[in-house]
Order: structure tokens, then sequence, then C-alpha cells
């Protein structure tokens, strides 16, 4: 019994010390695999390098390239299913959160990184002055920039409409298709982006050289349109800029090319100022005011600005409503006179000239033509070229704005009998054989913000 039961102890330390060898390997081998696959782990991350282009693609996106450090028989992926050799590892992303998994036959790894839109630059427009554009049903718009970027940015735009059944885009050109309002975003390729509000209106029409459009019925708008066409015009004047050349020929051109009706040319039958001349208005046009005077809530200004005295004789009326002219012994739509337009033009772009008139009378201060030194116009002032677009323009007597120059002709906006209207004048020879305007006043020291933002032509 004794034998036997040393050989069952023999036999026992023996699978003991077998089971416990076959544990330490196998605790061994276990250790070793984990502590592998840590360090694996953060050999993988550390290698993985993650390359991203801040110049995004026409779609928005980034394109990230993914290399890793010595060794090119991995294989990579961005959604940890279809890898390719880490050669070919280039993908477009959107900013965001991603991961990028990397493998071999033995080993995988895996690293998260961030893509982020970084502006490298500004870019501005005249359409950052506004809360909204307003386009003419039909109209054309050109959307211009301005950039401060590096000179080897890639400077293309990337538009994006939101209810393109309103809009349409034809490159940077925008054209109104329905009336309604939308949205469009302009976006460079560093992801800067601007969005603007575009209503498509009826109230306007398209900037058109047309002098036979109908005369201004009395009473046409209500109130609420009225109101909307004085915020299209406001609009265009920031746009250009208050108090700039820019701001006064955005009013001259609204009223002139913009607006969907002709004003009548209306005698002055007085002034508020009067220089002791006169006696005071009857509410014509030449009184004014920020807006148009389509709507009769204007009369306030005008009740205001009489100082308690009486302001009308048989006014007041709006434009095109009829309003007794003491100069033609008649009545007569309410409209407005040369310095009225004028006056009125300088007062919407920004510019108080006050209550003046186009004449040249050497005891009184203060008219138009004291406005700056004249520049009579001859054939060698007008190939000069120092004059330029929301120049005073006028004789003794008349006063009108410079709206357009181009190669062979110069484009005024006048008011003359019968109408306020543009006109064309062939440019070297024709404008100074005319006997309607004989001087020019270059407005270049005169605007009080300076030149603003405008176009040589429409």
């Amino acid at each position: 019994m004794g034998r036997r039961r040393k050989l069952k102890l023999k036999k026992t330390v023996k699978l003991f010390f077998f089971l416990f060898i076959v544990f330490c390997v196998l605790s061994l081998a276990v250790y070793m695999s984990i502590k592998s696959k840590v360090i694996t782990a953060l050999i993988y991350e550390d290698s993985i390098k993650i390359a991203i282009d801040k110049v995004m693609d026409e779609n928005n996106l980034h394109t990230v390239t993914v290399t890793y450090e010595d060794d090119d028989t991995v294989k990579c992926s961005i959604d940890d299913k279809e890898y390719i050799d880490i050669q070919d590892c280039t993908f477009k992303l959107a900013e965001g959160t991603h991961k990028i998994y990397i493998k071999n036959n033995a080993i995988k790894g895996s690293k998260e990184f961030e893509v982020k839109n970084e502006v490298i630059g500004t870019f501005s427009s005249p359409l950052d002055n506004v809360e909204a554009y307003y386009l003419a049903l039909g109209g054309n718009k050109k959307i211009e920039f301005t950039f401060d970027y590096p000179d080897n940015f890639d400077k293309t735009v990337n538009y994006k409409v939101d209810d393109e059944s309103i809009i349409s885009l034809n490159g940077n050109t925008m054209k109104g298709l329905k009336v309604g309002e939308t949205n469009i975003t302009a976006t460079l390729r560093d992801g800067n982006s601007k969005t603007y509000k575009v209503i498509v209106t009826d109230l306007i029409q398209p900037a058109t050289y047309n002098n036979n459009k109908p005369y201004l019925p009395c009473g046409v708008y209500t109130e609420e349109q009225a109101h909307t066409l004085d915020k299209i015009l406001e609009s265009r004047v920031k746009e250009a800029g208050e108090g700039t050349r820019g701001g006064t020929i955005a009013a001259a051109r609204f009223l002139t090319l913009e607006f969907k009706y002709m004003i009548r040319y209306f005698n002055e039958n007085g002034r508020l100022v009067t220089h002791n001349r006169r006696p005071y208005v009857d509410a014509e046009g030449r009184y004014y005011h920020k807006g148009l005077y389509l709507s009769k809530d204007k009369f306030n200004d005008l009740y205001k600005k009489s100082n308690g005295q009486p302001a009308t004789k048989q006014g007041p009326a709006i434009w095109g409503c009829n309003l007794y002219d003491e100069f033609i012994s008649r009545q007569n739509q309410n409209g407005l006179t040369c310095s009225g337009f004028v006056s009125w033009a300088m007062y919407n772009g920004g510019f108080d000239v006050g209550d003046v008139g186009s004449g040249e009378h050497s005891d009184l201060d203060g008219e138009m033509s004291d406005l700056g030194p004249w520049h009579n116009l001859t054939t060698s002032y007008m190939k000069g070229n120092t004059y330029k677009v929301g120049d005073f323009i006028g004789r003794d007597g008349h006063a009108a704005l410079i709206i357009g120059i181009d190669e062979k002709n110069i484009y005024t906006a006048e008011s003359l009998p019968p109408k306020l209207m543009a006109y064309t004048y062939e440019r070297y020879n024709g404008i100074v054989n005319d006997p309607n305007l004989t001087y020019v006043i270059e407005m270049d020291d005169i605007y009080p913000n300076g030149q603003g933002w405008y176009t040589e032509m429409w």
C-alpha cells in the first residue's frame, strides 16, 4: 500500500508540474500577444500620417492623403470595408470627424482625425451692404467680388441657389425668373462663404434705356408698394455707398432706367428756402425727401419743412397727380424740374446740396453752379477724359447728371419739358455743339464719402 501511494503521489506531482508549465507558457503567450497588440496599436497610430488640403473642390470636399511610415505593404480604408493599397490612399472628404483604418495580414489599427474648413482670406461684394437685393423680373445682375487672398489661391466662386425656380445662374450672373424670395450662397475653395437674400419683383424693370415708357398715372401704387419702391431705391444706394459718387449714380439711374414710368416735368411754383425771392412750394417735385414721392405719408415731412408756415397753395399732390402749375397757368401732373431731379438724386444718394437752383446768380450763394469749378465743354476737354459718371453737367439755368459713358457716347439724366429721361450725346463733338449743355463740374472732391462702387454703364 505504501509503495502504491508513493507512485500515485509522484504521478500527481509530475502532472501538477506539467500543468503548471503549460499554464505558464499559455500565460506568457497571452501576455506577449496583448503586449504586442498594444505596442502595435501605438506604433500604427504614430506611423499613420494624414495630409489635408485646405482648398476644397467644386463639391466643397477636401483632398485627404494618407501615408504609412516605412511600410508600403499595408492597405487603408475609410469605412473599414473597402481596403486599397496605401499608395492609392487618397479620399475626398467633407468637413467633420473621420477615421482611417490600416491593416496587413498580421495587424490592424486606426486613427481618428478631423477635417476643418480653414478660411485663409477674405472676399467682399457691394451686396454685403444690403439686407436684400431686389432683382427685376427678367432682369440680370452680375455678382462682383474683390478678394484678399494669396496670389496663388484659386478664387473660383461656387454658387448655390435655394430655389432655382425664382432665380437662375449663368456663371456669376443671376436672372429673375418669377416673383419671389430666395437665397444664394457664394463659397470659395477654403469654405469661406456668404449668403445673400434675393427678392425678385415686378415693381421695377431691368435697367433699360427706354424713353417711351408710359407717364406715371395718379395713385397707381398702393402705400405698401410705394414703400417697397423706397426700399429698393435705398438698397441701390447702400450697395453703391451712401454719400458717394456711386450712391448718386444709383439714385439717378433708378428713377430714369429702372422705374417703370416716366416722371413729368413740373415747373417750380416756389421753394421751401426762397432766398426771399418766391413763395412757398406747392409740394411739387423739387421738394426733396428720402424715397419716391408716391404716397401721401410723404406730406408729413413737407409740413415739418415749412416751419409752421403754409406749405402749399393748392396741393400737396404726389407724383403723377395734378397740381396747378403757375408758370403755364394750368393743371399739370406733378413731377420734377431739372434742378429738382438733380437735388433729389444727390439727396437720396446721401449728399444734401440744399434747396438750390440751376441758375448762375452772382448775388446768391449755394446754387448748383457753385458746387465746383466749371470745365467748358470743348472737344479737347472731352478728349481729356477727366470727367466721370456722376459728375454734374449743365448750363446756366439747367442741371443734369452724367449717368453713363462708353467709347462713343455720353449719357445724361435730365428733366426737360415734357419729362425726365435719359439723353444720348455723341461724346466728342455732338455734346460740344449742343446748346443744352455747356459745362461740367467734376465731383471727385465734392461727394462727402468718396467714389463708392459704380460702373461706367448700367
